[in-house]
């Protein structure tokens, strides 16, 4: 019997104390010991779990030997990286079940939303072609200056500056909605396979 191991484990004082705790009706209501594995693989029983040990689980134990709970192991990394990701897939699936009732739905979501980038990028390519033409003809009234053997002035130079970063600000911008679309594609794109998966409609 377990006892019997954890009687062989203590002092001949401590089995008197165990004597009269097992004999206490209300003791064998309260006392209770824990079965755990110690670093060498060697099971055993004590009133307490040390920390470093009970992260690996352990048993709950009456002063009989009966086993009255089973504390299971903390999960591992990577058990708790599978949680999480179950979490979050049921978070997802939860949200395209409220967001759409097809994957048609979800094309034309889809296709709205790349309809609003591609007019975002238009604009942006538009502007850029407005400052272009203003630097053209900064440049123009910079070579009648340099023609008539005048200097050009401070104030030209500095807004031909101030449009050349404009410019390059714009470009920076198409660049960034360009990503989003890219995303947004493949965003949608996944949607529209998983709630073919969780509707059973395909993709």
């Amino acid at each position: 019997m377990l006892i019997t191991a954890l009687i062989a484990r203590l002092s001949r004082a401590s089995i008197a104390s165990l004597a009269l705790v097992m004999a206490s009706p209300v003791a064998l209501g309260e006392t209770v010991f824990y079965r755990y594995v110690d670093k060498n693989g060697v099971p055993v029983i004590n009133s307490t779990v040390p920390p470093e040990y009970a992260q690996n689980g352990y048993e709950v134990l009456s002063p009989s030997g009966r086993v009255i709970r089973v504390v299971k192991p903390a999960p591992s990394d990577a058990e708790k990286a599978n949680l999480k990701s179950k979490a979050e897939l049921a978070k997802w699936d939860a949200e395209l079940r409220r967001r759409y009732s097809s994957v048609k739905e979800i094309e034309h979501a889809k296709k709205r939303k790349l309809e609003s980038i591609d007019g975002s990028i238009q604009i942006l390519k538009g502007n850029i072609g407005g400052i272009d033409t203003r630097i053209h003809q900064k440049h123009m009234e910079a070579a009648d200056m340099e023609r008539a053997g005048r200097e050009v002035g401070e104030s030209l130079l500095v807004q031909l500056k101030e449009l050349k970063l404009k410019r390059e600000v714009t470009i920076s911008r198409i660049e960034k909605r360009k990503e989003e679309r890219k995303a947004l594609i493949a965003k949608f794109d996944q949607d529209i396979e998983r709630f073919g998966i969780i509707t059973g409609s395909g993709s």
